[in-house]
């Protein structure tokens, strides 16, 4: 798995990417790019929180009730550290970095 730099820097180009699909109302390929975002960084709490604030954007349209209720669960359950324990399930070696922890 490459480092946690070369991923976060994928994933903010692809949000990058994404937020001009969206601009443009291109939902899928803002989806598909959001998603690819969320992939790379699901190991790491802070960018993983961001990825699926980003996905509610998308997913609220796209899908009201199925995805964008589990994105809007995430994000609230976020200060409970539910991104920390997904973290751990993925056995992240990056979770307590000064990059991927929330609140840094």
């Amino acid at each position: 798995m490459e480092a946690i730099g070369q991923r976060s820097a994928a994933a903010e180009s692809l949000w990058r990417d994404g937020d001009a699909a969206l601009a443009s109302g291109q939902l899928e390929q803002a989806y598909r790019c959001y998603t690819a975002a969320h992939d790379q960084v699901t190991d790491c709490p802070r960018l993983h929180l961001e990825a699926h604030r980003r996905l509610r954007r998308v997913t609220r349209r796209r899908d009201p009730r199925g995805e964008y209720l589990t994105d809007t669960l995430l994000v609230k359950l976020a200060p409970l550290g539910v991104f920390e324990l997904i973290a751990l399930y993925f056995r992240s070696r990056v979770a307590g970095s000064a990059e991927c922890r929330r609140g840094a």
